[in-house]
């Protein structure tokens, strides 16, 4: 038996506040990821603090994380390209903690302004942790390059607690557009056509794939996830890519110096025009103001959103959506 499996169950009655959950920081290349390790050391209220750096894998460096603190029944944590908002740690326990259940806020990505899983804040059951098997350790295709797709063991609650910060270098910034363009266009670990999305796809994943391919060129390599998004969704409409892929960060540097040399603004423009005759409408390309503009009007709900929610709150059944 594991000795995940035999700690003591941490339940809302035992412990107050998040704040007495241990946070571990996980970091592997992030240009960010000293500076953003010194502001978590400074807003964390206790010293069970620890980092997993350079660990290659996805879930090796969260199997690492989980045996930092292999006495504690749950475990946080915080990747590399967060700060934190110290008043998370004011935070209740869920009240359905049972040494099981690992739960996830949303992280708002300042590429863009979204706010959803994506780098959010992560508080897991440590046993789910050390025995869970994803990405390149998945049994599963829909594990292969996430972690949100298990319902009964992962789970979104509301707020948002961290701000995402991946626009560190161009690298950076491409890297999360394109890993993001990739699973933003699956549904349950499998690619969705274009003619799909409508159907399928769940809506908010919809309008989050959108934002990704046209906001960001207001701040710095913003234009850089912008043109990963659209290449990736390409690639994957087009040219039958091995989406698993983007797991691999050796991977990754290699192809990042396929495009390095691109205006990433033209690139995307080009981009744009195929995946324009792919969806049956123009993708726009929205320049810095237009991008600051978008962020101003974004308002994210208070909870997960539910399929029934999505249809009423969004105008998508004027475009084709919720006819089935």
């Amino acid at each position: 038996m594991s000795l995940f499996n035999t700690v003591k169950k941490v339940t809302a009655s035992d412990t107050k506040t998040i704040a007495d959950i241990p946070v571990v920081f996980i970091s592997f290349d992030e240009p960010n990821a000293d500076a953003h390790w010194e502001l978590l050391k400074a807003v964390v209220p206790h010293k069970k603090v620890s980092r997993v750096h350079g660990v290659k894998g996805f879930d090796a460096c969260h199997k690492e994380a989980a045996r930092q603190f292999p006495m504690s029944s749950y475990v946080i944590t915080v990747d590399a390209d967060n700060q934190v908002n110290p008043k998370f740690f004011k935070q209740r326990l869920p009240a359905n903690m049972d040494g099981r259940v690992s739960f996830t806020w949303g992280g708002r990505q300042v590429t863009n302004g979204l706010m959803y899983g994506n780098g959010g804040l992560k508080m897991w059951s440590t046993e789910h942790l050390a025995n869970m098997k994803s990405h390149e350790l998945a049994d599963e295709e829909r594990d292969a390059v996430d972690f949100c797709w298990d319902f009964q063991r992962y789970k979104e609650l509301p707020g948002c607690w961290s701000n995402v910060h991946t626009n560190g270098s161009p690298y950076q910034a491409f890297r999360v557009g394109f890993r993001e363009g990739v699973k933003l266009s699956m549904e349950q670990g499998r690619l969705l056509s274009f003619d799909e999305w409508p159907t399928t796809m769940h809506a908010a994943n919809y309008q989050r794939l959108l934002t990704w391919m046209t906001v960001g060129r207001d701040i710095d390599n913003g234009a850089w996830s912008v043109y990963g998004a659209r290449l990736a969704v390409k690639m994957l409409q087009y040219d039958n890519f091995d989406f698993v892929n983007i797991r691999d960060y050796e991977w990754f540097k290699e192809f990042f110096a396929e495009h390095e040399k691109v205006n990433p603004a033209i690139a995307s423009k080009t981009l744009g025009k195929r995946l324009s005759d792919g969806l049956g409408w123009v993708l726009p390309d929205l320049d810095a103001e237009q991008s600051a503009f978008v962020k101003q009007i974004q308002l994210h709900p208070d909870k997960p959103l539910t399929y029934e929610d999505v249809e009423w709150r969004t105008n998508l059944s004027l475009y084709g959506w919720f006819r089935g």
